[in-house]
């Protein structure tokens, strides 16, 4: 198993591609699925055409975030991976995940992020992960919990109040 080619039962991760500009803008100008990254605001067309080529060629390396797509037909539903993040001053690797709205509830977030510990623990071996997550963001502390991860500490990330759920390598 490769870190850019991932499976589950129902989805696969996978490097993004340049056709996949349109999902990757549909994602990232929903409010409601980008109320919790970052600044919260949707970013503008433009803006997101300028970063994709960086976006893809990251993806491409297996770095960064991948698309989430459903096994058997192929539909994207979303994205994650593992992230390198500083944060209060230290590298440590995040599991991040994003999923499109009308997918939200199916399990999708929480399936993919047991994935990217699997591989962060088995295969990179690395001692431990996070999540950074905004306090008011129910739906992701509850995908980070159900993923064995537990509240660490409150601090701020670019500004913005967060809060560091982490998990060490059992293994």
């Amino acid at each position: 198993m490769r870190y850019d080619m991932l499976e589950t039962d129902r989805l696969r991760l996978r490097p993004y591609r340049l056709e996949d500009f349109r999902f990757y803008v549909y994602l990232w100008q929903d409010p409601d699925v980008v109320r919790y990254i970052g600044n919260g605001q949707p970013r503008s067309k433009a803006d997101l055409k300028a970063n994709y080529p960086y976006w893809v060629s990251k993806s491409e390396l297996g770095k960064g975030i991948l698309l989430m797509e459903l096994r058997d037909s192929c539909k994207p539903v979303g994205h994650a991976g593992l992230l390198p993040q500083v944060v209060d001053g230290q590298e440590q690797l995040e599991i991040g995940y994003w999923v499109a709205k009308e997918h939200w509830g199916k399990g999708y977030a929480s399936e993919t992020a047991a994935l990217c510990r699997d591989v962060a623990f088995k295969q990179l071996g690395v001692p431990r992960v996070i999540s950074i997550i905004q306090p008011e963001n129910i739906r992701s502390i509850r995908v980070a919990e159900k993923t064995g991860m537990r509240f660490h500490h409150a601090t701020e990330f670019h500004g913005i109040p967060v809060h560091i759920f982490a998990m060490e390598n059992p293994f």
